[in-house]
């Protein structure tokens, strides 16, 4: 009896990485997040291989994957920040080995993993952890890292963000590369029965830099509060949001995507923020737009 329960125990510790489980989580759910984890490895830990990428930008799209928004955010990305560094190098790389390294853009579908709607965000997590393993394993020496969830993706930014962070702190207490940060597209902020309060209490905990896009008139749960460690941009009532056409069957959960991808990079992709500092507003901030 005492050899199965360290045997089980085992399991645990090397199966869920998760930093923020209880003691009935994992006992419910370790099997599962560790075949995610498993999986995670298996599918992407060759897609992840960006040798040449000065600074990094990940797309965690909601439970239902990738789609023709989360493809227009991909492609202006990869277009405006390699073309920036072509034309006048950022701050971040100025400080690159490779001043032609460019910035890679990667959007990770993780669908196939998802479950219920009980458990999309501890299998977001799941996935967002073991991306972030696979990237500390490979020693990727980027300047930046910028995490990008949507929805329920928010999950897998996060624990990206929070394992790159445990890594780097653990190599260099006070080093701060990568830079690491943190964007929030209408996150759902739930996790399991009895979470609700949960994004609010980790969400951009680990990020250098944290910000989230906010709608409040659309009808999915636990998306319509600012969260307290990130700077909050409100863009119910941008006058942008006159020009968008809502794909049918869709509400104004897609529209914080569309914003920041539309508008919202303008001002800050591909620079080093800092809470506070520059003009630009203080954790807990929300700026209506």
């Amino acid at each position: 009896m005492v050899g199965l329960l360290l045997v089980f125990l085992l399991s645990i510790v090397t199966l869920s990485r998760s930093l923020s489980l209880g003691a009935v989580e994992r006992y419910l759910l370790n099997k599962r997040l560790g075949d995610i984890q498993l999986k995670t490895r298996e599918q992407f830990g060759l897609s992840l291989k960006t040798d040449k990428a000065s600074d990094l930008v990940l797309i965690f799209p909601g439970a239902g994957g990738p789609d023709k928004f989360t493809d227009e955010l991909e492609t202006t990305l990869t277009t405006y920040l390699n073309k920036k560094k072509n034309n006048a190098p950022s701050f971040m790389n100025l400080f690159s080995a490779d001043p032609k390294a460019k910035t890679v853009v990667k959007t990770l579908d993780w669908q196939d993993f998802r479950g219920s709607i009980l458990t999309a965000a501890y299998d977001s997590e799941a996935f967002g952890e073991e991306v972030g393993s696979i990237l500390c394993n490979q020693s990727i020496e980027c300047n930046s890292i910028h995490c990008v969830g949507i929805s329920v993706g928010a999950f897998a930014a996060n624990a990206c963000i929070s394992i790159l962070k445990k890594k780097r702190s653990e190599n260099e207490p006070t080093a701060n590369k990568p830079y690491l940060r943190l964007t929030l597209l209408d996150p759902f902020t739930s996790r399991g029965v009895g979470g609700s309060g949960y994004g609010n209490t980790y969400f951009g905990l680990e990020a250098d830099y944290a910000e989230q896009y906010l709608n409040t008139d659309d009808p999915v749960p636990s998306t319509n509060e600012p969260l307290s460690l990130c700077t909050t941009y409100d863009v119910t009532g941008a006058p942008e949001r006159d020009d968008f056409e809502l794909p049918e069957n869709e509400s104004m959960h897609r529209w914080p995507l569309v914003y920041f991808a539309r508008y919202g990079y303008k001002n800050s992709a591909g620079k080093i923020l800092e809470h506070g500092k520059d003009g630009f507003p203080s954790r807990s901030s929300v700026i209506l737009k």
